[in-house]
């Protein structure tokens, strides 16, 4: 009795065996495919200049590693703190056109206008993608920067992490 239940293991240990070794066949392309597409990430400064308003959106200049034209929608607005009511968080998304297609943003912003007339800040920026050579881009960058509210103008520095396959 013994050596059939013994057989019947290995007869059981056997196909287990045989089913691990076509699973990882066919496993194995898949894991090639996966590391020949390897994410590449690049270190990106800048600034985004000449920030300004214009209807519904802030427009601005994008220039060092990212070059283009920059439009942000405001999506929302609101108190960081019932406390601190200097504080502000925002949310928008952004678009920045370069030569070599659009890269698109999520952002979110905190804000702090305890000085009358400015809005000093940080901005982190998720890149979302975008079109051309960005389609499948991400990444972050982060800005901090002014925006004046009186002449509704801003400038703010970049730097951050683009990365592509």
């Amino acid at each position: 009795m013994f050596v059939k239940e013994s057989r019947g293991i290995s007869v059981k240990l056997a196909t287990l065996a045989f089913s691990l070794v076509c699973a990882s066949t066919l496993i194995s392309p898949l894991g090639t495919a996966f590391a020949s597409s390897e994410v590449h990430c690049r270190k990106v400064v800048g600034k985004l200049l000449d920030e300004h308003i214009e209807g519904p959106v802030a427009v601005a200049q994008m220039t060092g590693a990212i070059k283009g034209k920059y439009v942000y929608t405001l999506k929302d607005q609101f108190p960081a703190d019932a406390v601190l009511s200097n504080l502000l968080y925002t949310t928008g998304t952004s678009v920045v056109e370069t030569k070599d297609g659009t890269l698109s943003f999520f952002e979110t912003s905190s804000l702090d206008a305890a000085e009358l007339g400015n809005l000093n800040g940080a901005v982190l920026m998720t890149i979302t993608g975008g079109t051309g050579q960005w389609t499948v881009a991400t990444g972050h960058i982060v800005l901090v920067g002014f925006f004046n509210q009186e002449t509704q103008t801003g400038a703010w520095r970049y730097q951050g992490e683009v990365c592509l396959p």
